[in-house]
């Protein structure tokens, strides 16, 4: 068995053993990719966090859409990443990729305590809905802390019913459906009041 479908078998199994850490069975495929990473151009050169990596679909596409981007890529399934820096450094693009196995939330929190930069663009896979109101909403409010005033926040989910909890931090939130992915998605695209669009 190739190490690509392991890969991708260890991915389901981690959707169906925590369906609540891993927000769904298959990893995200590429239309959605491609729409999530959409506003981030090519030339840029700051720092990206990507929250609830996988095994790096998303990671690796981002790579090398942006190869002068500094990328922290956090993921809390110990499995999953290790297949993440696997892959990173079989595609030869983990000079540039950090993978953090611990949790989101701390990190970014410990990141604004020590006034660490600030990311221009925060990229999320982590299924609000299954953390809770008050943990889905504390984990919004952090993300907007780690984001530059002109940052973006863009986050997919397979439902809308988070749009309230996302626009409590970013009233300029754009939802945009990704219906050719399966299951289908929404991305939203959000900035804080101020911010001006990309």
């Amino acid at each position: 068995m190739t190490h690509t479908l392991k890969t991708y078998l260890r991915f389901i199994w981690a959707g169906i053993a925590k369906p609540a850490q891993t927000g769904g069975i298959m990893p995200s495929q590429r239309v959605l990719i491609e729409k999530m990473i959409a506003p981030i151009p090519a030339t840029y050169h700051g720092l990206i966090i990507e929250l609830g990596a996988g095994n790096g679909a998303l990671t690796r596409r981002l790579a090398r859409k942006c190869p002068k981007a500094k990328i922290l890529a956090f993921e809390i399934n110990p499995t999953l990443a290790r297949d993440n820096r696997h892959n990173l450094t079989k595609a030869g693009i983990d000079d540039r990729v950090e993978v953090i196995t611990k949790s989101a939330e701390n990190l970014l929190l410990e990141m604004d305590l020590k006034k660490i930069k600030k990311a221009d663009f925060v990229i999320s896979g982590i299924p609000l809905r299954t953390l809770g109101k008050k943990r889905a909403l504390s984990l919004i409010d952090i993300i907007s802390k780690a984001l530059s005033e002109n940052g973006m926040y863009i986050q997919f989910q397979h439902s809308l019913f988070d749009i309230k909890k996302i626009k409590e931090k970013f009233p300029v939130t754009r939802v945009v459906p990704v219906v050719l992915n399966f299951p289908p998605a929404v991305i939203y695209y959000a900035k804080k009041a101020g911010g001006s669009g990309r």
